[in-house]
């Protein structure tokens, strides 16, 4: 396996379970890796499969767009984009990862780059125009810094796209912490909002996705569908994703 690391700063305890994470998982979690989205829990595949819709939506992904996404894992959503045509860049902090990344790349005829860095310490002197931060925020301890590395890769008017559980994470994630050392953190649409904004971007959006199964023309399915708008935003605190588009000023 390749020994390349990356050059930032002597990782925490938590930085380096994220580096060594593809390493320590199941032999059945790491075929999910190397798979995704596809081959996991069905539920699991269909939400990726509906995100993956809302990323080229929301990016508006099309051929030539210059394209990064920051702790991109297994790079199953950076090898998508770059299968729309975008010109295509993951960087995530694990060697492990990145390697999924290239070899998926590399079996799927898929040109896209895959390089080792630290999100929060990233630097470079290529120039995007746009950006994706998917589910990979929570996992930082200074996520600041990750937002100012996307202000810092993206032109000026390049958009950025994050997409993260909401604060219920911090509890959701307590098991993968304790098992793998990994930071897990939750946040607030609002803390979110505030943090892309601290970091120089304007125009910020949310939308609210409920990821909810299609509903039939039986009467009790007409009558959830029907209430469900209204259920959805009471429960919304506790169950939504967070996704805010922000444009880089």
């Amino acid at each position: 396996m390749s020994k390349e690391r990356p050059t930032s700063s002597l990782a925490t305890d938590a930085k380096q379970a994220e580096i060594d994470y593809p390493e320590t998982v199941t032999a059945a979690h790491r075929r999910w890796l190397e798979t995704k989205p596809f081959r996991g829990e069905r539920r699991h595949t269909v939400r990726h499969l509906i995100d993956v819709g809302y990323v080229t939506d929301l990016l508006e992904l099309e051929p030539g767009v210059r394209y990064c996404e920051l702790g991109c894992g297994s790079g199953w959503m950076t090898r998508y984009a770059a299968r729309v045509g975008a010109e295509a860049t993951g960087y995530d902090i694990s060697p492990a990862m990145i390697e999924i990344a290239r070899a998926q790349a590399a079996a799927g005829g898929v040109e896209a780059t895959f390089v080792v860095a630290d999100m929060e310490q990233l630097e470079t002197e290529a120039r995007y125009d746009r950006c994706l931060i998917y589910e990979a925020l929570h996992h930082s301890s200074e996520p600041a810094q990750v937002l100012a590395a996307a202000h810092s890769l993206l032109v000026t008017g390049g958009v950025l796209l994050l997409a993260e559980p909401n604060w219920t994470q911090r509890f959701a994630g307590r098991k993968a912490a304790q098992e793998h050392g990994t930071t897990e953190r939750g946040y607030s649409s609002r803390h979110l909002k505030q943090l892309v904004r601290q970091a120089g971007f304007a125009h910020v959006e949310r939308f609210h996705s409920n990821r909810r199964r299609l509903y039939s023309n039986r009467p009790m399915d007409v009558v959830r569908h029907l209430t469900e708008p209204v259920s959805f935003r009471v429960a919304a605190p506790f169950r939504a994703q967070i996704w805010l588009r922000a444009r880089a000023a």
